[in-house]
């Protein structure tokens, strides 16, 4: 029983584990998961773009009394590695996979990976 609570206290925590996976790209950044490497600005990087909803209508109203108009509107969010990327920033253009978007939102998680919310125009 002492050997299993000793072996117990030396196991990373499941943070630690994040961290080392974040590093090494075991899981979340891995080519054969879901790592996948896209053309940032013009630089091949290994990121997980997820949620491409396309065809999204977002509702714009200029008056309750008047018809509304919508926009076509495409989202996802782009997961790159900290070290990848310097200062992204809400609003700012960003080109991927050769499409341009506007970024909404931009946020670095556990000084690690950035995570970024993509929008874009459907024409």
């Amino acid at each position: 029983m002492r050997e299993m609570l000793d072996l117990y206290a030396q196991e990373t925590t499941f943070r630690d584990q994040v961290a080392l996976d974040l590093e090494d790209g075991a899981a979340w950044f891995n080519i054969d998961e879901f790592g996948k490497f896209h053309d940032i600005e013009g630089k091949k990087v290994l990121s997980v773009f997820a949620g491409d909803r396309r065809g999204q209508t977002i509702v714009i109203r200029s008056d309750a009394k008047e018809n509304s108009e919508g926009i076509v509107k495409s989202r996802g969010i782009l997961f790159v590695r900290a070290d990848e990327m310097d200062g992204v920033r809400a609003d700012q253009a960003l080109r991927l996979d050769g499409r341009l978007y506007t970024v909404a939102e931009a946020r670095i998680i556990q000084d690690r990976v950035w995570r970024i919310v993509l929008e874009a125009n459907e024409s």
